[in-house]
């Protein structure tokens, strides 16, 4: 029996899984367009409900030539015999940005009903992503002549992103149609999900979300991430020096400030980039290192004259897709930070606060602002007029687009090891073992009474 027949064969409740735009795959290639943290959470959210006992079917838009491989994606890839990903072809080869993606939802929810009438499949439970996955499993969902259980992720929301982007963006990223969209989804759900305190308050307060929204972040797989003793001859050595132009044993006698994102302005790349080249003049023994996508990115282009300009293409490693090579990139690093301004949780930092390596981040960060900083929070006065530093238990929260803040937290634990160390540990102890999957994932099922018995 193929794998195909074992998965429909199978009495396991079937979830539909939407997370419908960026570029899925089992193997994610961080930095593609709108390719990131909700994939990688889809993939181990969905490695986990297997392990519970059901079996997934992800739905990604494809049909459009992946932008590395050239490959064309449609119809059904398989991982293992409870899960596969469906990529929908709506007619249109080409890739659709998030932003843009409405009009396209009624071809692909066509397309989704086909692909699932072939087969005859049944759908247990929809778990879908973000506003577009939302309102796709939505229109699924008034098609079937039993609508099922749908529970919403939204990952952000447009009000929150609204606060945070200048007004000048509001209409490139169509921020007010999409608010229209996640309001019009609340009413059609089951239950909407919180990934983060400020993404629970903002379906109370506006969206006017009645119940109390279930609760599950980006969790850790402790077997990936994990603090680790790098040998001297170990491979993560050669490959950060073939990136920064400097011997292997040079890069192992300097300390790391590691980032790790798409490559995009929400994150501030350039904001670390210059707040780096502040610190470096009082410490010459950093490096950095940090993702920048040069694919088709005009980012990309400012990023790198911006570090050329700065003078500091030595004392920067400039790395892909590295998603194979990240436990060790955290395993090296010193200290991680993040000046993003857009996040929905913090998976990129939660990764290396469970890897023992302290952080410094905006106050934008939820995983930070809400876990790591803790309760005692101790504020440190470094310049007139900006607002002070804030020290906790796990991080160093900087005010948004500060460099000069940046560059004195960075100079913080640069100056204090042992601070650093214990700010590492208790990263560490904050998040494992709460943040691990198999411990929300149960937490999850029981708010949200899915049952094996569906």
């Amino acid at each position: 029996m193929n794998t195909q027949n074992i998965f429909l064969s199978s009495s396991k409740p079937h979830v539909l899984m939407i997370t419908n735009h960026g570029i899925h795959h089992w193997k994610i290639i961080p930095g593609l367009p709108d390719t990131g943290g909700q994939n990688v959470f889809v993939n181990q959210f969905t490695a986990t409900l297997t392990k519970q006992g059901f079996k997934i079917t992800i739905i990604n838009r494809g049909g459009y030539p992946h932008p590395v491989t050239g490959e064309k994606y449609a119809g059904f890839h398989y991982k293992d015999e409870n899960q596969r990903i469906l990529y929908l072809d709506d007619g249109f080869a080409e890739f659709v940005r998030k932003e843009d993606m409405d009009e396209r939802l009624p071809h692909l929810v066509q397309a989704l009903q086909e692909q699932l009438n072939v087969e005859n499949a049944s759908v247990d439970v929809i778990i879908s992503h973000y506003w577009d996955g939302g309102k796709l499993g939505v229109l699924y969902n008034r098609s079937l002549s039993k609508p099922v259980k749908h529970i919403w992720v939204p990952h952000s929301l447009g009000t929150v992103k609204k606060r945070n982007v200048k007004s000048e963006h509001w209409a490139e990223l169509r921020i007010d149609e999409r608010i229209a969209v996640e309001k019009q989804i609340i009413k059609e759900v089951d239950c909407a999900t919180a990934t983060s305190a400020t993404i629970r308050q903002s379906l109370q307060e506006d969206y006017n979300y009645q119940s109390t929204p279930l609760f599950l972040p980006p969790c850790i797989n402790p077997e990936r991430y994990h603090p680790q003793n790098i040998s001297e001859d170990h491979p993560i050595w050669v490959f950060l020096s073939e990136h920064i132009g400097i011997a292997p044993e040079e890069v192992r006698n300097k300390r790391i400030i590691t980032e790790i994102s798409r490559t995009d302005t929400t994150k501030r790349k350039d904001v670390l980039i210059k707040a780096f080249a502040q610190v470096s003049q009082i410490y010459p023994d950093i490096l950095l290192v940090v993702t920048i996508d040069k694919t088709n990115n005009p980012l990309a282009g400012e990023l790198m004259t911006l570090i050329q300009s700065l003078g500091i293409e030595k004392r920067v490693a400039v790395l892909g897709s590295i998603w194979e090579k990240l436990p060790d990139i955290y395993a090296v690093a010193d200290i991680y930070c993040t000046p993003s301004i857009m996040e929905g949780f913090g998976m990129t930092p939660q990764e290396a606060a469970a890897t023992k390596v302290p952080i410094v981040s905006s106050n934008l960060v939820p995983f930070v602002t809400e876990y790591l900083l803790g309760d005692n929070i101790e504020e440190i006065p470094y310049q007139t007029n900006s607002p002070p530093l804030k020290v906790g238990r796990g991080s160093i929260v900087v005010s948004a687009d500060d460099v000069t803040g940046f560059s004195h937290a960075l100079e913080m634990l640069l100056s204090d090891e042992v601070l650093r160390k214990k700010m590492g540990e208790n990263a560490y102890q904050i998040t494992i073992p709460y943040f691990t999957w198999e411990n929300m994932v149960n937490i999850f099922l029981k708010d949200s009474n899915i049952s094996l018995n569906i």
